[in-house]
């Protein structure tokens, strides 16, 4: 791989009661800085930094029960087939990889390798091997940089990680953020600014500090922009796609951690809604199931997904009625039209008006039989 590039001590902070504990803390500062930055070459680097973390620290048989589980960890989603399919690789060929754990007394904070612990607790293995790391002092942040930029991770997982972050961030609640960055976006992109928002994402630090204040944005705004950018995020990305992730119902947010289901066609289905199909809430969830389970079934497309759903929508309104202004102003301008003005009126008029009356009669008719 050759020479490791220079970084930022990202682990500031962590006990380093040794020359060989700073190392360590800099190699996993490095495999924290390729998972944030998407690569082609990720896998393999990340494999010799291992190696690198392994030669520093040494490789431990550590008993599975004095493992406890990350709760920062972003991926809230491993599904029992994905266990299932890992338990079997892992008794077919054993542990390739070892664990990444973090001391803390007589026990062990997993770092990564969530998968292979539960795989390995289901086959019922006493021990695993890993290698071992010192605890960051902003464990949640370094966390969600290990997962943010993984494609494998689920829209849901990541817009509740990316949340969490900027909370703790800006000490914000996560319906002040979601307010707060639609406001200031809508604002950007009537004033023509939005792109200039989008070009500092991948600007250095400073860059987009600058940047951000020649926006004339609110303290507030900044701040959050800021955090946003910080996590090599476009702020417009996270209001489409992941902030809408947060308010999905309950069954559709199932569906995407216990059956795959992808963000856009989750966003899709929420169109069934009591309020669209104009039905209770239990009919509409019904049909919401009965919905997803087919995109699932048969993997339909996003645009065939909006299909369905405008189906069981016309499904609904079809006989769905309501008061038209229109037509009741027509029928008191009827009402008022007494004998004594037609009277008064020209032939051709009243001819005009009966013909007009003929053909909307027989138009009702029609939509009455």
């Amino acid at each position: 791989m050759g020479k490791l590039p220079k970084i930022n001590e990202r682990f500031a902070g962590a006990y380093q009661a040794t020359d060989q504990a700073q190392r360590i803390a800099q190699l996993q500062a490095e495999v924290d800085r390729l998972r944030s930055t998407p690569s082609p070459e990720l896998e393999q680097q990340m494999a010799a930094l291992r190696e690198q973390l392994k030669a520093q620290s040494g490789e431990l048989e550590v008993a599975v029960d004095l493992i406890d589980p990350n709760h920062y960890q972003p991926r809230q989603t491993i599904t029992p087939e994905s266990i299932q399919t890992l338990a079997r690789s892992l008794a077919h060929d054993g542990q390739i990889t070892p664990l990444i754990v973090i001391p803390q007394g007589e026990r062990y904070l997993l770092w990564d390798g969530q998968r292979r612990w539960e795989a390995a607790k289901q086959l019922g293995w006493k021990t695993m091997r890993a290698v071992t790391a010192p605890m960051p002092q902003d464990l949640h942040r370094k966390a969600l940089l290990t997962f943010i930029h993984h494609e494998d991770l689920n829209p849901l997982d990541k817009a509740e990680a990316i949340i969490q972050e900027i909370a703790t961030t800006t000490s914000r609640e996560a319906e002040e953020i979601s307010t707060v960055l639609s406001t200031v976006l809508r604002r950007l992109e009537r004033s023509s600014q939005a792109h200039q928002l989008t070009a500092l994402v991948t600007a250095a630090t400073e860059e987009q500090q600058q940047g951000v204040k020649s926006l004339g944005v609110s303290e507030t705004e900044e701040k959050l922009l800021l955090a946003l950018l910080d996590l090599a995020l476009n702020p417009a990305s996270v209001k489409a796609n992941l902030i809408p992730m947060l308010s999905l119902p309950k069954d559709l947010k199932t569906a995407i951690r216990q059956q795959g289901l992808k963000g856009a066609h989750a966003l899709a289905l929420t169109v069934l809604s009591p309020k669209t199909l104009k039905t209770s809430e239990r009919q509409a969830t019904k049909e919401r199931i009965e919905a997803t389970n087919q995109v699932i079934e048969q993997d339909l497309t996003v645009a065939k997904t909006r299909e369905l759903v405008g189906q069981i929508k016309a499904k609904y309104l079809k006989s769905v009625t309501s008061e038209s202004k229109e037509v009741t102003t027509l029928v008191r301008g009827v009402k008022k039209l007494s004998k004594v003005v037609m009277v008064s009126t020209s032939a051709e008029q009243l001819t005009e008006l009966r013909q007009v009356l003929e053909q909307k009669l027989s138009e009702i008719d029609e939509i009455l039989s």
